[in-house]
């Protein structure tokens, strides 16, 4: 399961995505030799059967571990509990 933190907008605090379905990573080399990385969040609608996208991230880095520490800013892999052993009867 994905926690996925968005970027603070303009006037709104940062919110989180729990439990994302799928996470978009869109690579774009730009004209000054940087690449634009555009995050985007997908999670399923639970009232229509719809998927709904939202923007996590889009900014503009030099390296490649520059997109990976974006992907470690917004992205959390959440562990699901361990489930309790069944017991034999």
């Amino acid at each position: 399961m994905l926690d996925i933190h968005t970027r603070a907008s303009a006037g709104r605090t940062p919110s989180v995505i729990l439990g994302a379905d799928f996470l978009r990573m869109e690579l774009s080399p730009q004209i000054d030799g940087k690449v634009l990385v555009s995050l985007t969040a997908t999670t399923v609608d639970q009232e229509e059967p719809q998927l709904l996208d939202q923007e996590v991230a889009c900014e503009r880095v030099d390296t490649i571990d520059d997109v990976v520490a974006l992907i470690r800013t917004h992205v959390t892999i959440a562990r699901p509990a361990a489930s309790a052993p069944a017991q034999l009867r």
